[in-house]
């Protein structure tokens, strides 16, 4: 009789966003970023259907000289049924590797939950690290051979973007056999890739929990595209 009133654990999918606010990114870059993190409760209602927890984590990096925690910590995230999103103001460096950085150092298994399908994590970005190509490319290296096929990586190239840096960042979409690095056309387009990798993730269920199969295989539906 005891177990009618254990607690059901659900899957838990820990969403991870690196997201840039450098000068270059004041305006309408700023505006789109701040647009498509404003929607990102769209997700909430697929993550309900499927009965999987959802746990938001951002990073911002450019508003000082290291990256910083924007919302949530390492050891805690946000639940989407309870995010709320307070715009990023650009600021003036673009230390992507220390944010790289912070999130494989993050992606801790004690931290993600009990039953986990593989952390998402998207890097955001309108131009090359300022911290210089070495330290961006220990960073990138560190985080695939820590954490390798168990997380799953996607970039959002803005105007201006290093894309040979950011395809270094990402993972592979297997049926493309190209990195997974997205060209949008403004918010709308970020927040199609999000739901794409979220709807996938989630409908994926037991087949992709940690440690199993890579990526989707499944190419990105039109408006928007991996970038040749």
């Amino acid at each position: 009789m005891a177990d009618r009133y254990e607690t059901i654990v659900k899957d838990r999918l820990n969403m991870y966003f690196l997201l840039d606010s450098s000068c270059s990114m004041y305006g309408v870059k700023m505006q789109q970023l701040n647009d498509a993190m404003q929607n990102l409760k769209v997700i909430e209602a697929e993550a309900k259907n499927e009965g999987v927890d959802v746990i938001i984590r951002v990073i911002e990096f450019g508003n000082s000289e290291e990256a910083s925690w924007y919302v949530g910590t390492p050891d805690l995230g946000i639940n989407i049924k309870e995010f709320k999103w307070e715009n990023l103001e650009s600021g003036n460096n673009r230390p992507t590797a220390s944010a790289i950085e912070m999130v494989t150092n993050a992606i801790d298994w004690k931290y993600l939950g009990e039953r986990v399908l593989k952390p998402f994590v998207m890097l955001v970005s309108n131009g090359g690290c300022t911290e210089g190509k070495p330290k961006y490319t220990k960073a990138c290296q560190h985080l695939v051979s820590k954490h390798g096929e168990k997380v799953i990586r996607a970039a959002i190239a803005l105007d201006g973007s290093s894309i040979a840096e950011l395809e270094a960042f990402a993972s592979k979409d297997i049926e493309l056999n190209k990195p997974m690095v997205y060209n949008p056309k403004d918010a709308s387009d970020i927040i199609k890739l999000i739901r794409w990798v979220d709807t996938v993730e989630l409908r994926a269920g037991d087949e992709t929990p940690m440690g199993k199969n890579q990526q989707t295989g499944n190419a990105l539906p039109d408006p928007g595209r991996w970038i040749p």
